[in-house]
């Protein structure tokens, strides 16, 4: 019995202890960054301004306002990931220097300033490698581009002297997000981002007024969302694929000799 006890169950058992208590192995050529957390979120704020009929000559930050939210970042390889943004801003403009338009009941003093929703999906190419759990310098900060779709909901100007115009009513619309930027490691899994976004829309009516413009230009008849801001992100860790002991080590190559 005791031999049976032996061999069948004390055996088998402490030899699964004692593998277990191994580091485990990673095989030949083994890409640790292939297994690495790669989810970030964080929160994001900044200012938007608005192009279109009143702002013809795309005078960047004029009539800018606050905008505030929250994002998440998908890191699928150094070079590239998928983003996301939902955020809450404001969007204002008015004619105040320019000449009457026609059919504009107040002439040269309309303005508007309306709350916005609005939610991006974006891809970010990198132009460097960057690895938020690599604190080498080359790793560390990386120049950016990003283009997606997204979408925005406006709502109504509730201000008493603008309720009368018609087309003061809420609005869904989509747009192109285009813009460049850049990001910095602070700190390992923690980034601090910086960049300025046009968001191109197919919509004249962002501020209530239409067709002022003769030249049919979607630049000026089409009204556009300006953003500029930062945003602090954390990668998640989430990951257990990865060894511990493997995951701040650089992966060496060694040339064989002939």
């Amino acid at each position: 019995m005791r031999t049976f006890l032996k061999k069948y169950l004390l055996l088998p058992l402490a030899s699964l202890l004692w593998h277990s208590a191994l580091p485990a192995q990673e095989p030949a050529g083994f890409d640790c960054f292939n297994n690495k957390d790669k989810f970030e979120m964080g929160a994001m704020a900044g200012v938007t301004y608005y192009t279109g009929d009143f702002n013809p000559n795309l005078t960047p930050f004029k009539q800018p306002r606050l905008y505030g939210g929250f994002m998440s970042r998908y890191n699928a390889a150094q070079y590239f990931s998928l983003r996301t943004h939902l955020a809450y801003a404001y969007l204002a403009g008015d004619a105040k220097g320019m000449e009457g338009f026609p059919g504009d009941p107040w002439e040269d003093n309309w303005r508007f300033q309306r709350p916005m929703l609005f939610f991006d999906l974006l891809a970010e190419f990198n132009f460097m490698p960057y690895d938020a759990l690599d604190l080498r310098k080359k790793q560390r900060f990386t120049p950016l581009f990003q283009i997606g779709l997204g979408t925005a909901f406006l709502f109504p100007d509730m201000r008493a002297r603008i309720t009368s115009v018609k087309s003061n009513r809420a609005v869904a619309i989509l747009d192109i997000p285009v813009g460049f930027g850049a990001k910095w490691c602070l700190a390992e899994r923690l980034t601090l981002s910086m960049e300025w976004m046009m968001r191109i829309s197919f919509n004249d009516r962002l501020d209530f007024y239409k067709g002022v413009n003769a030249v049919h230009s979607p630049v000026i008849n089409n009204d556009w969302i300006g953003t500029f801001g930062v945003s602090l992100s954390y990668l998640l860790k989430q990951n257990r694929n990865c060894p511990a002991h493997y995951r701040h080590k650089p992966i060496i190559i060694k040339k064989e000799t002939l």
